[in-house]
């Protein structure tokens, strides 16, 4: 890693942006079952704790990806840390400084690295520690618990159905952290296509959520198109889903042409620094 990767990267990662992102990420899941808990033990005096209210943790998460719209605006906490760097470096004159130390390819090379980096932390960081608030205060996913509770996982009825009770459910929830992590970079990194064809750093903010909001409108009244939706892409509990490795395949496209489109155009615009 070369040293103004590492300054960039550090910039971004530890920031106030990230840490708004981080924090909110982390209030959108985990505030439902908080809510709960404090709402019962005050109406009936009792002592419950979340470990005494606690489900299959895989399901617990499931549930709360759906309860607290947190996959609806994810995009937006995706953008906060790195989304505009181009942005900035380009309005401010600070761009032709850089440039004059430093190859395009190779600015254009961190830049986009940073904004990978930045972004998919900013969305696999909340769903990291939720996940791990959910599995310490419930229990994993084996045969065994559900037939002794009688519970059943959103995750049934899918291609996933096998999967969930691999590692008492673990590796499927590596494989959600790691949707989560492809997500963040890839609306990070649609905040930054934006800012290079329209060099404002409040539209390249908007413009991804703007994008992924109408992608789900339009492909949910399609039906068939469903299993495009950008929604279904950080918690795939959906009968839908063709193979179990589809949701990856699908955002490791979705970020490839992000990265192609990037490159092409901002050297482009880089012509006229």
């Amino acid at each position: 890693m070369s040293g103004s990767l590492g300054r960039r990267l550090k910039s971004s990662i530890f920031s106030l942006a990230m840490l708004v992102s981080v924090l909110v990420g982390c209030w959108f899941p985990m505030w439902n079952r908080v809510a709960n808990l404090i709402s019962y033990n005050a109406k009936y005096g009792a002592g419950l704790t979340f470990r005494d209210i606690g489900g299959i943790f895989l399901e617990d998460m499931a549930i709360s990806h759906s309860l607290s719209g947190y996959d609806l605006f994810a995009p937006i906490l995706a953008v906060l840390p790195a989304a505009v760097i181009f942005c900035d470096d380009y309005n401010s004159g600070y761009l032709r400084s850089i440039l004059g130390r430093a190859s395009r390819r190779r600015y254009l090379r961190e830049t986009f690295l940073c904004s990978f980096a930045a972004g998919g932390l900013a969305v696999f960081l909340p769903c990291l520690l939720s996940g791990v608030f959910y599995l310490a205060n419930g229990r994993l996913d084996t045969l065994e618990n559900v037939d002794s509770w009688g519970h059943s996982t959103s995750f049934d009825e899918t291609v996933y159905a096998g999967m969930q009770y691999v590692w008492g459910g673990l590796l499927l929830a590596l494989m959600l952290l790691a949707l989560a992590f492809f997500f963040g970079a890839i609306w990070s990194g649609a905040g930054l296509l934006v800012s290079v064809l329209f060099p404002n750093k409040y539209l390249a903010l908007a413009a991804p959520f703007a994008l992924y909001f109408s992608l789900h409108l339009l492909l949910y009244r399609t039906g068939a198109l469903l299993v495009f939706s950008p929604v279904n892409m950080l918690m795939p509990n959906t009968v839908f889903i063709p193979f179990p490795l589809y949701p990856l395949l699908y955002e490791t496209v979705l970020l490839g042409v992000i990265g192609v489109l990037f490159f092409r155009l901002a050297e482009r615009r880089l012509w006229d620094v």
